[in-house]
């Protein structure tokens, strides 16, 4: 069967090919939304202030959905009740980038090295 298929399809016929390094070829990295995410994380910590900022942690940014971990679920109401409006509002006044149109909180465990 290697026989019948052109040389372009592998990579290495001689030794063995990590899964990761295949992977990478089929999977271009975002480069704008990458970029986006970025802005918003920076801009964080200015958006919702100290004492939310180390309660909190962005996850992910998909299809303008910003996904953030929070530690309580009595925060998550409060964010998603009374701030998500106005969190939404500020991260484009910072950011200048109306990009982000959702967020969505879920109860989580954030990374140690935030919690300094």
């Amino acid at each position: 069967m290697l026989g019948e298929l052109p040389e372009r399809y592998f990579f290495n016929k001689r030794s063995a090919v990590k899964v990761g390094q295949v992977l990478k070829g089929l999977f271009p990295k975002k480069s704008s939304g990458d970029k986006i995410f970025q802005e918003v994380r920076a801009a964080w910590k200015d958006v919702v202030g100290e004492e939310v900022s180390r309660c909190t942690e962005i996850v992910d940014l998909k299809r303008g959905v910003l996904y953030v971990t929070v530690e309580s679920t009595v925060l998550i109401h409060h964010l998603t009740s009374f701030e998500k409006d106005a969190i939404i509002a500020k991260i484009h006044e910072l950011t200048c980038i109306k990009y982000v149109h959702d967020i969505r909180f879920k109860v989580g465990m954030l990374n140690n090295d935030r919690r300094k």
